[in-house]
């Protein structure tokens, strides 16, 4: 798989089947876009997103939380068979009207022969282009176009906004149902108060980046996954402030990975969110806290991950 950014590639001499969208989450809406691309066998499957949220680059903040880093991001679209993914850079096609977006990107430079979008996409400046006017015009030139219908589950149309508010809810089963996979974060580690080695359970601390979406504050049956090692490890995170502790004045992901002992400080470590199962509280003292993380540990250890 190639990774291009912002029109670097050629492929002139490259006929592509294209998906469009943010695809953040990656979900199993996502994936159907991706599944029809593929489909073309005699074409190379491209996915066209942005660096960076559209609506955040309208709105200038963080108005939408990210659901998947980039580099998880292109880790499940790698998963997926995709032979390009092509990251633009949104400003550059903000303002383009949609008929010269169709001409000068998907045409010219993707020299796309087919392309794939959601039922709901909308594209060129203001976002007055739709699906069905992309179809129309791709239908001048030769091109196919496929409009995806959207995918239910739990009796709606699966969405990123829809999987956001799980997340932040902390419902993870159901968070995972609507991403085929359960949502994760891969981080740094950082250096913390090694509190959690003074306690016999060592832990690892990773910040969550400035727009990045967070779960809701609890304790979560998890797994990680270290670069390079085959086996992954049943793990105890905690989202939250550390109330018992009087210097916990921000809030991280921490983590005890259970029967792993190592260094990671620096590496970055992926943390996959199955189960939300306690809410984070303040324990009368160190010793309370710690008879929890037993229990804590036991109930992870215990837990069906399939």
């Amino acid at each position: 798989m190639r990774i291009i950014y912002n029109n670097c590639g050629d492929f002139t001499n490259i006929k592509t089947a294209v998906a469009l969208g943010n695809f953040d989450g990656v979900h199993i809406g996502h994936i159907s876009l991706i599944n029809k691309i593929k489909e073309f066998k005699e074409l190379a499957s491209c996915v066209l997103t942005f660096s960076e949220h559209s609506l955040n680059i309208l709105k200038s903040d963080f108005h939408v939380p990210c659901i998947t880093a980039k580099d998880e991001k292109i880790e499940v679209l790698k998963r997926a068979g995709i032979d390009y993914i092509v990251f633009q850079d949104f400003n550059l096609i903000r303002y383009l009207p949609p008929d010269e977006f169709i001409e000068k990107t998907l045409i010219n430079y993707l020299n796309a022969q087919v392309v794939v979008c959601g039922f709901d996409y909308r594209f060129g400046c203001g976002g007055i282009g739709n699906a069905e006017f992309l179809k129309e015009r791709l239908a001048e030139r030769n091109i196919e176009a496929v409009i995806m219908p959207p995918v239910i589950c739990e009796g709606q149309a699966v969405a990123s906004s829809f999987a956001r508010t799980l997340i932040e809810i902390g419902d993870m089963p159901r968070a995972r149902k609507l991403l085929g996979r359960p949502f994760s974060i891969k981080f740094p580690v950082v250096y913390g108060k090694q509190l959690g080695k003074k306690l016999g359970v060592p832990t690892i601390n990773q910040l969550f980046p400035a727009g990045h979406i967070i779960p809701a504050r609890g304790i979560y049956a998890c797994t990680c996954e270290i670069p390079g090692e085959p086996e992954i490890y049943k793990a105890v995170t905690n989202i939250g402030m550390r109330p018992t502790v009087k210097d916990g004045d921000f809030l991280n992901s921490e983590t005890h990975l259970i029967d792993f002992a190592g260094d990671l400080y620096g590496r970055n470590i992926k943390v996959n969110f199955y189960m939300k199962f306690r809410d984070e509280i303040k324990f009368a003292s160190l010793d309370d806290l710690q008879e929890q993380i037993k229990k804590d540990i036991k109930f992870v250890r215990e837990y069906d991950f399939s």
